[in-house]
């Protein structure tokens, strides 16, 4: 089981000189946690609260659910319309809103026919608002919505504009939400072209929360993903609103982006070639809420999973500044997206690579490593180990001038198996091109210095088969003759040369 996970991890990786899928790695392995976190910042529906929740409501009786039904069935309009505010003062209870009860007592389709009623927007705005809140429950709950017929009565109405369309646009929000199958269905029924108006700096602030909101959830789910000219029409839009102040509306769009880079590359292509979004979104990178900054990061380091092109189209942007500034933010969700944003560029071209190394990001890479946080750490080392495999001589150099060596290899101790596995593959890659140079004994010396070779004769015993034979290969390879050497280097030339030819190419240890 071991195996094929870490087999499939190495699979998602690309690397110029080692072969296009071998080394970056792609967000399969995290999407399922990276969903769950993504909950705590953007809800996947959201429940319509009555303003007037919590408070006695004395100038109206209070209905029962079969009451409510009853109301909604009446031929009299405002006995229709006082059933439906009923019905939304119930479902719209901060504590156990009693939604079962309400469908199962049948208020669902009086709810969707009293849509139809063009006469009474205050009927249509109850009813829309009541049955946004049935389909924040559960898949059940949103499902007997949907059968319900409310889809395309819901896109009808948000493309007539008014308080009505901004609550159809949370209930379609809502519907959306629940899973690919909904989605899908909502987009299928043209809920984007309906929503497109209410994308632009210009609309009222509440409306355009809900909009950016609504337009995330059409993105969202990625079992299927979705269908991308069914949402890429809004790109130009969306490129606008990177520009607004208000951080929730900035924050939903770049989850929005997060989702649709969060795939194949032709994906990543398109929204990339947007005119001036990429520009915007990393300028995002250095926004002062956390909750702008995560989403953003998120699609960054989507695109920078992608083709060689497409990674320097973000280098150029001027992503390693900020990429740069939050390995050290001091929140770990954002130093380890970080990391693993600099992770696939340390997987990428020789040019990449020392970009990356121009802008100071290895110095930041081994303070990552030094943290108590073992998933900052695992990232940090999946970019070490990146680099070990596709770095020139005078990169590997510069990454042992860093201190990278004793932190890295600290994290062997870890009871992170992955981790722990990482961490041996770097070294061995390390090792291999110290052997290329003529430079293993100085290298297998430091090992030993800094307590590493303990920790790798220690995983002898590990119970995990995968770790314990690469840290086997590992000794048998370069430590088996260690302890017959007689010789040692001098200590004033105790150097490791990567580079056999090019005298420069050395690290004191």
């Amino acid at each position: 089981m071991a195996d094929r996970t870490h087999t499939s991890r190495l699979s998602s990786y690309k690397n110029a000189g080692i072969g296009t899928t071998e080394l970056r790695r792609k967000r399969a392995e995290l999407s399922v946690t990276l969903r769950k976190q993504a909950r705590d910042e953007q809800l996947l529906k959201r429940r319509a609260m009555s303003p007037e929740a919590g408070e006695v409501v004395e100038t109206e009786n209070v209905f029962s659910p079969t009451e409510i039904v009853q109301g909604l069935k009446s031929p009299d309009l405002a006995v229709k319309t006082a059933a439906a505010r009923a019905a939304r003062r119930m479902l719209s209870r901060e504590q156990n809103p009693p939604i079962t009860i309400m469908v199962n007592a049948g208020v669902i389709k009086p709810l969707v026919d009293a849509l139809d009623r063009d006469e009474c927007q205050d009927l249509q705005f109850e009813a829309a608002w009541a049955l946004t809140n049935i389909a924040s429950g559960t898949h059940e709950h949103t499902m007997a919505v949907i059968n319900g017929g409310v889809i395309p009565k819901l896109v009808s109405l948000l493309g007539r504009g008014g308080v009505v369309a901004e609550q159809c646009a949370w209930a379609i929000g809502n519907i959306a939400g629940d899973g690919a199958m909904p989605r899908d269905t909502v987009l299928n029924h043209g809920a984007l072209p309906a929503l497109l108006m209410y994308l632009t700096p210009d609309t009222a602030p509440s409306q355009l929360r809900t909009a950016a909101w609504t337009y995330s959830n059409l993105c969202r789910n990625k079992n299927p993903l979705v269908k991308f000219e069914l949402v890429a029409p809004a790109l130009p839009y969306v490129t606008e609103l990177l520009t607004v102040s208000d951080p929730d509306v900035l924050a939903d769009i770049c989850w929005a982006l997060s989702y649709l880079t969060d795939g194949p590359n032709e994906r990543i292509e398109e929204v990339q070639k947007t005119k001036n979004l990429l520009p915007r979104l990393v300028k995002l990178l250095q926004h002062k809420s956390p909750a702008v900054r995560t989403p953003a990061l998120r699609a960054v380091g989507n695109m920078l999973t992608g083709s060689d092109v497409q990674t320097d189209r973000c280098l150029e942007a001027g992503c390693l500044d900020h990429i740069a500034s939050l390995l050290h933010c001091g929140k770990p969700s954002l130093v380890k997206e970080a990391a693993w944003a600099v992770s696939n560029v340390l997987a990428g071209t020789q040019e990449q690579i020392q970009q990356a190394i121009d802008k100071g990001l290895l110095n930041h890479l081994v303070q990552v490593l030094s943290s108590d946080d073992i998933k900052c750490q695992k990232e940090a080392a999946w970019a070490i180990t990146n680099l070990c495999l596709g770095g020139t001589p005078n990169q590997l150099d510069a990454l042992i001038t860093a201190g990278f060596l004793e932190p890295y290899c600290a994290i062997m101790a870890s009871p992170d198996q992955r981790a722990v596995t990482v961490v041996l593959d770097g070294l061995t890659h390390l090792l291999q091109a110290a052997m290329k140079f003529g430079q293993v004994e100085p290298l297998c010396i430091k090992l030993e210095e800094i307590g590493a070779l303990d920790r790798i004769e220690a995983l002898q015993e590990h119970e995990n088969e995968q770790i314990y034979k690469k840290a086997l290969h590992i000794l048998d390879t370069y430590f088996m003759d260690q302890d017959d050497k007689t010789t040692q280097p001098q200590e004033s030339t105790d150097v490791y040369q990567f580079g056999a030819v090019e005298a420069e190419r050395n690290i004191n240890f």
